[in-house]
């Protein structure tokens, strides 16, 4: 049937595609050749012997953002299956006052709302508890948090250190001679 014939199909954000005569169909996660039998399963229905092909015309890597304490924080393009210690070495590893027993994974569920996770990554990076290493989808936030103690230091430099007035030559000194 020549009038079905479909040249250009995208796959939308939700993952599904939308073709004549079958209901909207799952796309993303599949392999061409795993989409093309759905596909021809669901045409089964409605056509006798349906016959297609699938011919994949462009790629978008799925992209994550690593956020917080990291070296270099952006977005990351994935090209395979990528976890959470993986995407966060990729950013140039976690700084000296990462927090990483409380790192933020946020992912968009079926619903399209957002999801947070607390991942703790201290037995990851010990090799104690690999089950935190979370594999990542597309969009997701990893964010690494500032541990206590640097919040602490930001709030003596921010609150403290630049609001006492000190002059040149002015400090805090001692006489030994009393």
């Amino acid at each position: 049937n020549p009038e079905l014939n479909e040249t250009a199909v995208t796959v939308r954000p939700d993952g599904k595609i939308s073709l004549q005569l079958i209901p909207e169909i799952q796309a993303a996660g599949l392999s061409p050749q795993d989409l093309r039998k759905s596909l021809i399963d669901t045409y089964a229905k409605e056509i006798n012997k349906p016959e297609l092909s699938i011919i994949m015309r462009s790629f978008s890597s799925w992209r994550v953002f690593i956020d917080g304490e990291v070296a270099r924080p952006g977005m990351l393009a994935l090209t395979g299956p990528t976890t959470i210690m993986q995407s966060i070495a990729a950013a140039g590893g976690m700084k000296e006052t990462a927090k990483a027993t409380d790192v933020i994974l946020i992912r968009r569920g079926p619903d399209a709302r957002p999801y947070p996770l607390v991942v703790n990554l201290e037995g990851v990076i010990k090799g104690s508890d690999l089950s935190q290493d979370i594999p990542l989808y597309a969009s997701d936030i990893v964010f690494v948090p500032k541990s206590v103690i640097a919040n602490v230091n930001t709030f003596v430099d921010l609150y403290i250190r630049r609001n006492i007035p000190v002059g040149i030559g002015m400090g805090l000194g001692y006489d030994i001679n009393n």
